[in-house]
C-alpha cells in the first residue's frame, strides 16, 4: 500500500501536476499509483482537460469584467457570453459571484461626500477613544511608557477601525487611509499636550 493509494483523484491530479511543475517529472510511486487506477494518458487527459475548464472560466472572468465596466447589466452579459466547455448553470454562477465581487470592490475605493464626512467624523471619535483606551494603559501599566512610539501601531489600528465602522469601507479607501492617518495624528497632539 502506496503513499498515494488513498489520495483521491482530485489530490493525486494535483500532487503529480505539482512534481510536473516543480521537478520536471513525476516520481515513480505517483506513477504506480496512477497506473493502478488507469491509464497515464487517460490521467492525463483529465488534467488537460481541467486545464482546459479553468483557461475557459478565466476567460469567462475577464469578459465578465469588461461587461460589467461598460456598465453592462447581468442580463446583458448572459446574453453576450458563450462558451462551448462551460454550462450555463456555472456561467450564471460566475456572472452573479463576478459582478458582486466588482460591485463590492468599486463601491470601497468610491470617496463621495458621505464617504468623507463619515471619515471626518470617525477621525474625532476615533482619535479620542483610542487616546483614552492607550492613556489609560499607559496609567495602569507605567512600564508601557518606555514602548510610547511603539504604541501608535495599537492606536493606528484602534483608529482604522473605528473609521472603517463609520464610513463602511476599507483602507484601501483613500478617505479611510487618510482619516486613519490623521486620527493617528491628533493622538500624538494629544499626548504630546497631556505630557508637556
Amino acid at each position: 500500500m502506496g503513499f498515494y493509494s488513498n489520495f483521491s483523484e482530485k489530490d493525486l491530479i494535483e500532487s503529480y501536476t505539482n512534481q510536473i511543475d516543480y521537478q520536471g517529472k513525476a516520481d515513480k510511486e505517483i506513477i504506480a499509483e496512477i497506473l493502478s487506477r488507469g491509464s497515464l494518458e487517460k490521467f492525463q487527459a483529465k488534467i488537460n482537460i481541467q486545464k482546459s475548464i479553468l483557461n475557459e472560466q478565466n476567460r469567462v472572468i475577464r469578459e465578465i469584467h469588461g461587461h460589467y465596466m461598460n456598465k453592462l447589466s447581468k442580463q446583458e452579459c448572459l446574453q453576450l457570453i458563450h462558451s462551448d466547455l462551460l454550462t450555463d448553470k456555472t456561467i450564471n454562477f460566475l456572472v452573479e459571484t463576478k459582478y458582486s465581487q466588482i460591485h463590492k470592490n468599486v463601491e470601497n475605493l468610491k470617496v463621495d461626500s458621505e464617504t468623507v464626512i463619515k471619515a471626518i467624523l470617525g477621525t474625532f471619535v476615533s482619535s479620542v477613544v483610542s487616546s483614552v483606551i492607550i492613556f489609560i494603559l499607559l496609567y495602569n501599566f507605567n512600564f508601557l511608557i518606555a514602548f510610547n512610539l511603539f504604541l501608535l501601531i495599537p492606536v493606528y489600528i484602534i483608529n482604522y477601525w473605528i473609521i472603517r465602522l463609520f464610513t463602511g469601507k476599507t483602507r484601501v479607501n483613500l478617505a479611510v487611509f487618510i482619516a486613519s492617518f490623521a486620527a493617528t495624528v491628533l493622538n500624538c497632539i494629544y499626548f504630546f499636550f497631556i505630557v508637556a
